[in-house]
Order: C-alpha cells, then sequence, then structure tokens
C-alpha cells in the first residue's frame, strides 16, 4: 500500500480514526514522511501530532478535487492526470496548463526546454501552437543573425496569432 502523502513509497505505519457516530477515516504513511511530520516512538508526542495528520491529509484530497476538475476543452485530460501519469493529453494541454506543468518537470529536478523532433505520426498535425514555437524559433535565429527585417516580419505574425485562440475557440486565461 502506497503513502498517503507522497504516493511514492511503501506505507509502513497505518493509523485509525472512528469518530463519535462510527465513521473510520485511515492513515497510510511511509517511514519519511512520518518523521517529517513528527511522528516518532514517544507515545506523548504521537497524540500531539495525529490530529494535525488528518487535518493536512483532508486539505490534499481536496487540492486533487480541485486540480481533477480543471480540464483540458480539447482532450479531457486534468491537471491531476497530468500528475499522476506524468504524461499531457494533447499539444494544447501544454500551454492550457503551462504553470502546472513547469511546477512538475521542476519537482522532479528537470530543468530547461524540449530540443528533440517530432514524432513522425505528428509530423503533419499543425496547430496554433505548433505555429507559435516555430515562429519564435525563427525570430531567436534571425536576431542572432542580425536579420532585422525577417525578425520584424515574424514579430508581427506572433502577434497576429497572439489574438487566435489555442484551444477550442474560447478566450485564453
Amino acid at each position: 500500500m502506497l503513502c498517503d502523502f507522497c504516493k511514492e513509497r511503501e506505507a509502513v505505519i497505518f493509523l485509525e480514526q472512528m469518530s463519535g457516530n462510527g465513521q473510520k477515516r485511515k492513515i497510510n504513511m511511509c517511514g519519511e514522511c512520518a518523521i517529517d511530520r513528527g511522528i516518532s516512538s514517544d507515545p506523548r508526542s504521537i497524540e500531539a501530532s495525529i490530529g494535525d495528520l488528518f487535518k493536512e491529509l483532508a486539505n490534499l484530497s481536496r487540492k486533487a478535487q480541485r486540480e481533477s476538475r480543471r480540464m483540458c476543452p480539447v482532450c479531457g485530460v486534468s491537471v491531476g492526470d497530468i500528475r499522476r501519469k506524468g504524461l499531457v493529453g494533447c499539444p494544447e494541454c501544454y500551454s492550457i496548463f503551462k504553470d502546472d506543468i513547469r511546477k512538475y518537470i521542476m519537482g522532479k529536478g528537470i530543468k530547461g526546454i524540449y530540443t528533440g523532433s517530432m514524432p513522425e505520426r505528428l509530423a503533419n498535425m499543425r496547430s496554433v501552437l505548433n505555429d507559435r514555437m516555430a515562429l519564435q524559433d525563427k525570430l531567436s535565429k534571425a536576431i542572432e543573425n542580425e536579420e532585422y527585417e525577417k525578425a520584424a516580419m515574424y514579430r508581427d505574425y506572433l502577434r497576429a496569432l497572439e489574438n487566435v485562440p489555442v484551444a477550442d475557440g474560447g478566450e485564453e486565461e
């Protein structure tokens, strides 16, 4: 059984709380998360921190529910799905969930941008996002080569694309 807090390591501590009306709440924790939350073998310290654990877990589950409600209008993938699976649903997800994906990637210790190639099966697929990225790249190269007329043209194209919606025809947030 996985830890309810980190969702990565095996749980070694199992807590169960019974309310007055017979309702049960369970917490499964790995050793590292228990230490981080002040759980030790001293019985006096356990009493003080167990109540806080259930509150913290409730806050984590509320946050997960809020994230799962935010969905990509193109493919229907939620932020929670992206975090759980480590995969996005479509190219538009990168634009829609940009900040969330950036935090997720930084949390995994990955820095930089993807510079690989487009898969062959998607090479002919075009979207506004792909056009923006291609124009941004051309603009950077034109500036680097001091071709300012071309750079101005690419800049104007990018400005025109800013008025085109990325996803489903609605306005971007």
